[in-house]
């Protein structure tokens, strides 16, 4: 069985095809109302053989890992969270003003979570003078 990319529970059936924006989903019965309906998506074919996709899948896997990241200072969770303290904002304001989810940035100051280079640049965008 698969599972459900909006809420993670088991599809029981067939699965449904939403788009949500530009992104397509596979989800259960109960998150299709989320979005718009489309059909399943068309698995596409290789002229190579499958021994040969996967070296490419595989050699593209090792690309992605060597993309380089500035490295995240310790306690970054902490200072953003005292810099948005400072600066009279609730984890909701900030998450709108960056375009982020609310959920993201708590995840964020809990220090569960690293940012990505994207996410840090906005939140260091909004709160330079308080960091």
């Amino acid at each position: 069985m698969t599972e459900c990319e909006i809420c993670g529970a088991k599809i029981r059936g067939h699965p449904h095809y939403i788009q949500i924006g530009a992104s397509k989903l596979r989800v259960c019965e109960a998150c299709a109302r989320y979005g718009t309906a489309v059909t399943e998506p068309e698995r596409r074919k290789s002229s190579f053989s499958s021994i040969s996709t996967m070296g490419a899948r595989r050699r593209d896997m090792y690309q992605m890992d060597i993309a380089i990241e500035e490295p995240v200072m310790d306690d970054y969770g902490r200072k953003v969270k005292e810099a948005r303290e400072k600066a009279g904002l609730r984890q909701e304001e900030l998450a709108r003003m960056i375009n982020e989810k609310h959920s993201l940035l708590r995840k964020i100051e809990n220090e569960t979570i690293t940012p990505t280079e994207e996410v840090r640049m906005k939140i260091e965008r909004v709160l330079r003078p308080y960091l």
